[in-house]
């Protein structure tokens, strides 16, 4: 009975001992060296009954030559689709991109990829608008800040709703989007 006893302690000092040996500071802790960015889309108030918007991807330039193919880099956009900005005004904001991790590096600029799926109420009448040319491959805003590691970067992308929207005498809408971009830094660790 003394033997069983005693086995059983040994065992499972053993086993206890095999398990401590196999966690160890160096496993525990990693090197964060990237940025975390959070992607929001408000809208301003308006004049308009509704102003909807298909939103395909929001993008961080990366490279200052624009010829680079790797200049502009996608974000994991996660409410893609047409959006009323009519009703994200005050404290209404869309997710754009829900906190990502992304490499600490320098971000020129930072951009809205829209659809052609983009109409506006005025008056009860509605008006599919065109994007200008300008603005086909997206609504452009300058960053220009170096993304430091262990931090949050929070974007807020206000929609100029009035002043984006130009509706023509011969009953045409075009869509060219001014946005401002406010950003937010909190230092993780």
């Amino acid at each position: 009975m003394k033997f069983s006893i005693s086995s059983k302690i040994v065992s499972l000092s053993v086993l206890f001992l095999l398990l401590l040996s196999s966690c160890s500071v160096d496993n525990d802790t990693q090197s964060f060296d990237n940025s975390l960015v959070s992607v929001k889309l408000k809208g301003t108030d308006s004049q308009l009954s509704k102003m909807n918007v298909e939103i395909l991807d929001v993008q961080f330039k990366v490279k200052e030559d624009e010829s680079n193919p790797n200049a502009w880099v996608s974000l994991n956009t996660i409410n893609t689709g047409i959006h009323d900005l009519t009703d994200l005004t005050q404290e209404q904001e869309l997710i754009l991109v829900d906190v990502e991790e992304v490499t600490s590096c320098f971000i020129y600029n930072i951009r809205v990829v829209l659809g052609d799926q983009n109409s506006v109420i005025k008056n009860g009448v509605e008006y599919i608008m065109d994007v200008t040319p300008e603005f086909q491959n997206g609504s452009m805003n300058i960053i220009g800040k170096e993304l430091k590691a262990n931090t949050l970067y929070e974007f807020i992308l206000e929609f100029e709703i009035d002043e984006s929207v130009l509706i023509t005498s011969d009953g045409f809408a075009n869509l060219n989007p001014k946005m401002n971009t406010v950003m937010r830094q909190l230092q993780l660790f």
